[in-house]
């Protein structure tokens, strides 16, 4: 297949999204503080709340992907867009807990749909590069992640107007998206699955089951999302907590955290338009993340470049890419329906996106300013954060043992079955 990208304005729309799309994920971590007070609850409700999200996916996932695929992939980015605006216009207006968790099932069905038009679109207009053109979402993600909290720390109590401003912006790309042409998805689909059926014709062992090899990836994907989604809600908190940061140190670790995705994401880029395949980069970053995660709960990183290096190293192998380049795998597993397979592999994650930071309220034990001393309040909530660390290691264990999985059946089911056949 050509490597050329076919549909560019398209392509560069999507991306563009999914630069201030990335706001909303870092909802929790940024806007904890001002909309606590707002609300009249504690930053770990706000927390909670802004984790309903996850469920707002996870409800509409399988419909978004089922209508990318019937309906088109251009009507579902519309929709989405249409939903994540309506969430970046709620937040700053809502004037309790109620109101942020509606807004926020409105951006999880808006990154579903979002999601489920979009990955397609990706690897459709640059099939033999799919993995990467995938990736390279996350280099907007993280770049908007990196640079939105610069923002927020400049407008201190004008951040109302960032929110409005990502609101109105959703907008103008959804302009953008009607305006723009799609790939004609079907055709390319069908001619992806012609390919698949020649190999199994040649070769034994090159079948992908939903049972298994499905399976797997669905593993994989509810871990990795689960850790995160606890780094970009939870951990200017749990810098605060264990390494004892400032707020304002704290809400920098989410930038370090974007700053190791880029890093990644370029790297991986660059490595396999030298012509290295991306799934060699998943075994090598599900280890690394488990390394990383890791150094949460070492003695070494609890201090503020202790945690900045450890959050830089989590978003280079945890959160720099590594999800779409097991979404590809899943993909070229399944080519037939790719907005069922990428609202699917989504919905799994969100139920890890979900759990694990809503762990959080619960692992974390409730302080009261007014009964407690402020040694006691630091003792638990540093308790609490090292557990939450804890189990964020374990996720990241699992997550190691399906990515060595997903790459040896990958490599039998491709590069195998291509030498048999040459």
């Amino acid at each position: 297949m050509a490597s050329k990208i076919t549909n560019l304005p398209a392509v560069m729309t999507l991306y563009l999204s999914y630069f201030i799309y990335s706001l909303g994920l870092i909802a929790a971590g940024q806007f904890s503080d001002k909309l606590a007070p707002q609300w009249g609850v504690t930053k770990e409700t706000v927390i909670a709340a802004i984790a309903w999200m996850a469920v707002g996916k996870i409800v509409t996932y399988t419909l978004s992907g089922l209508f990318a695929d019937r309906y088109g992939r251009k009507p579902a980015v519309i929709i989405g867009l249409a939903l994540c605006a309506s969430f970046f216009f709620l937040l700053p207006i809502s004037s309790n807990q109620a109101i942020g968790i509606i807004a926020s099932l409105l951006f999880g069905a808006g990154n579903s749909f979002l999601d489920s038009g979009t990955y397609p679109t990706l690897m459709e207009s640059n099939p033999s590069n799919a993995g990467t053109m995938n990736i390279i979402i996350k280099l907007f993600i993280s770049g908007g992640q990196f640079f939105l909290p610069m923002i927020v720390i400049r407008l201190a109590d004008n951040w109302k107007w960032l929110l409005y401003f990502a609101a109105a912006y959703m907008v103008a790309m959804l302009v953008f998206v009607v305006l723009v042409k799609f790939p004609d998805y079907k055709k390319i689909a069908a001619q992806q699955a012609a390919d698949i059926e020649a190999r199994a014709s040649e070769t034994t062992g090159t079948r992908a089951r939903m049972s298994f090899e499905g399976t797997i990836c669905f593993i994989f994907i509810f871990c990795v999302n689960g850790v995160v989604y606890l780094a970009n809600q939870a951990l200017p908190n749990i810098g605060s907590a264990i390494a004892h940061l400032t707020e304002d140190q704290g809400k920098t670790l989410t930038q370090f955290l974007a700053l190791g995705s880029v890093i990644a994401v370029v790297l991986t880029a660059i490595l396999a338009s030298a012509g290295i395949k991306s799934i060699r980069f998943v075994p090598i970053y599900a280890v690394g993340g488990v390394i990383a995660v890791g150094l949460l709960n070492m003695p070494f990183t609890a201090n503020l470049w202790g945690m900045r290096i450890t959050a830089a190293l989590i978003g280079y192998f945890v959160s720099g890419g590594i999800m779409q380049l097991v979404l590809t795998a899943l993909s070229e597993f399944f080519p037939k329906a790719k907005g069922a397979i990428v609202s699917w592999y989504w919905m799994i994650g969100s139920l890890g996106g979900f759990i694990l930071p809503y762990l959080v309220r619960v692992i974390v034990p409730a302080t009261d300013e007014e009964t407690m001393s402020k040694a006691e309040i630091d003792d638990l909530l540093a308790s609490g954060y090292t557990n939450v660390a804890w189990v964020a290691i374990a996720f990241a264990v699992v997550s190691l043992l399906a990515a060595l999985v997903i790459y040896r059946r990958h490599v039998q089911m491709f590069e195998n079955a291509e030498k048999a056949a040459a």
